[in-house]
């Protein structure tokens, strides 16, 4: 027989101005045929189904959902849940609002159109216990770990709804996205030794296909635009009180002497002469 109960944990203290902020979260037992709505809420509402079924209305569209769907609310829509009468659902869920809260949700290909998610419960779950656990418990670290869960609760959300990622501004094709995260690799290895090598092998490609992938995509080879990264931004560091030796060092030189003939082969002028002229510059 089933027991029907509910629980919600609320923030004791929530920050409107916070890019995703957490409300409360909370687990219920429904009973047969339970109904929620016709209402509208002014905050983000998402239920992960632990197990039983139900069906979700908003606009116009009938959902059935079942055990390890989620199903999101949004602020402003008119909507109705009800949980079935021979299995009434099972679920925990999590309101939340943020300035930032709609541009998540539009990444992870969340929408009022197209407002449930089949799969990540598992990870939605975990994090929907521990928001309420942690509001619960009132641990002054309570507002940090919320967000922390519930921005992990978005990456398993994210994944089940677009695994390959969201489409690139300006850019289609795995190509072009794997190019530039081979450019952000570099860009966050600057300081330290890099090989094309060892960029290949972290991005799990052959280094001849990834240059050739590279070189399409960039205009450029990996090698090249390394380089590039690395007088950059020397070129800016050289604006600040620093040695020619700790510039050196901050771009991945270990040898000062070497450094300054690349400088001088990429600009044409030593790193000192380039200090000089730019400080000279109004």
């Amino acid at each position: 027989m089933i027991k029907p109960f509910s629980t919600t944990s609320v923030h004791p203290d929530p920050q409107e101005a916070e890019e995703l902020a957490v409300l409360f979260a909370g687990h219920s037992q429904t009973v047969p045929e339970h109904r929620m709505g016709p209402q509208v809420l002014d905050y983000y509402l998402v239920h992960t189904v632990v197990e039983g079924t139900g069906t979700y209305r908003c606009r116009d569209r009938l959902y059935e959902l079942k055990a390890g769907d989620s199903f999101f609310i949004f602020p402003g829509e008119l909507h109705v849940y009800q949980s079935d009468a021979k299995e009434p659902w099972r679920y925990r869920w999590i309101a939340f609002r943020g300035r930032k809260a709609a541009a998540w949700l539009q990444s992870a290909g969340i929408s009022a159109d197209h407002p449930v998610v089949n799969g990540g419960s598992e990870e939605a779950l975990k994090s929907a216990r521990e928001i309420e656990r942690s509001f619960r418990d009132g641990v002054w670290t309570a507002d940090w770990e919320a967000g922390g869960w519930l921005r992990l609760a978005f990456a398993a959300w994210a994944l089940s709804r677009r695994p390959e990622g969201p489409p690139l501004r300006g850019q289609t094709g795995i190509a072009a996205r794997e190019a530039d995260r081979a450019a952000r690799w570099m860009e966050a290895q600057l300081a330290g030794p890099v090989s094309i090598g060892r960029l290949a092998r972290e991005m799990g490609y052959h280094r001849t296909y990834l240059t050739k992938m590279f070189r399409k995509e960039m205009g450029m080879a990996p090698i090249t635009y390394l380089q590039k990264l690395r007088m950059e931004r020397a070129k800016v560091l050289l604006r600040e009180s620093l040695t020619v030796e700790e510039v050196a060092s901050s771009v991945g030189y270990p040898d000062a002497l070497y450094f300054s003939k690349s400088f001088k082969k990429w600009t044409g002028c030593t790193p000192t002469d380039y200090r000089r002229r730019t400080s000279a510059q109004p």
